[in-house]
């Protein structure tokens, strides 16, 4: 079984790495495992002092499945096998994290496709993806 973490955050660079994962999986299909996960920020500031833990935890439930909603449609159209995981932090240090605690054969995620010194000026979840995480990355542009 071929595990990968494809990480997703419902904007169409992420949707390109979906459909690269479906292409990839070809006939074999049932030798692939996606972990498709969404991370979302926490919330900053003083919001907290507003509203109940429950309601904030409820708030990044739904929004993490509204971005996973699309990928995990095509994948299940195209019939490749994935389970879905929705955490709160630092989406690069948390990918990293969640690909080596389930042992993932690589990590895939969408990239805008920014130039060395955009990406170095912008920052970059891949870039740091790509320093923290033990299995290999796969960048979609």
């Amino acid at each position: 079984m071929f595990k990968v973490l494809l990480a997703v955050d419902g904007s169409e660079n992420s949707m390109r790495a979906v459909q690269h994962v479906i292409k990839r999986s070809g006939a074999a299909k049932d030798q692939y495992q996606v972990e498709l996960v969404n991370v979302q920020y926490p919330l900053h500031g003083s919001v907290a002092g507003f509203i109940s833990a429950d309601q904030v935890k409820q708030y990044h439930h739904d929004e993490g499945m509204k971005v996973l909603a699309g990928a995990a449609d095509a994948l299940k159209a195209a019939g490749v096998s994935f389970a879905h995981h929705l955490f709160v932090g630092q989406p690069a240090e948390v990918i990293a994290r969640f690909a080596s605690e389930q042992k993932c054969d690589e990590i895939m995620v969408g990239t805008r496709g920014l130039s060395a010194l955009g990406g170095l000026l912008v920052g970059s979840v891949a870039s740091r993806i790509i320093h923290l995480a033990d299995a290999p990355v796969v960048l979609v542009k």
